[in-house]
């Protein structure tokens, strides 16, 4: 089957989006608003953008009523932020803060997620994370004004946290970090069956 996004509704050409690119890598982004109420919600449309300098990038997208999310609001007022891993046993704590709720509550503590001081940014980064990176930002991106458009979020890393029995010169554990992956609708993939090919 061929389709034309312009000829399909937007939900539709997200549905064809996410359940074609699958599985998708989770970044967990805490920030904080100007009046310094803490929020922490899930991105899928993530990855590393650049090793040198190193560079992370995610996608908030606008509702489909248009809106831009809290973590897109505190990035564009602050411009830090953090991104903390998915492991599996945080999957429903991480669903939770999924949940859409009033700016003026603190996520962490709705979804009882431990926080953690950052280093160098203000954003507090999850506790239980095995990787935590702390961003400044680079830019966005603004690709649309309309529901469910992107804006392209670009993060220099200035600070990288490992649990310190999660990595051995440089290489961080796959199995201790247990990542989860986000697929279609409520679908999430495991990371616990891997094959090895030599290059």
């Amino acid at each position: 089957m061929e389709f034309l996004p312009e000829s399909l509704t937007p939900q539709q050409v997200y549905k064809l989006l996410i359940g074609g690119v699958s599985p998708r890598p989770i970044a967990w982004v805490s920030t904080v608003s100007k009046s310094g109420v803490n929020n922490l919600a899930p991105f899928s449309f993530f990855t590393v953008a650049s090793a040198n300098p190193p560079v992370l990038c995610f996608n908030p997208m606008s509702t489909d009523k248009g809106a831009e999310k809290d973590t897109l609001v505190n990035i564009r007022e602050l411009q830090e932020f953090v991104i903390n891993s998915v492991s599996y046993s945080d999957l429903a704590m991480m669903n939770q803060t999924c949940h859409q709720i009033p700016a003026t509550e603190d996520e962490f503590e709705y979804a009882s997620v431990e926080k953690l001081a950052s280093s160098i940014v203000a954003p507090h980064r999850v506790k239980q994370a095995i990787v935590s990176f702390e961003c400044r930002l680079n830019q966005i991106v603004d690709l649309g004004q309309d529901p469910m458009s992107g804006h392209l979020v670009l993060g220099d890393v200035v600070a990288i946290h490992v649990r310190d029995d999660a990595v051995t010169d440089f290489k961080i554990d796959s199995e201790m970090l247990d990542a989860i992956g986000r697929m279609a609708g409520n679908d999430y993939s495991l990371t616990r069956d891997k094959v090895q090919l030599n290059r």
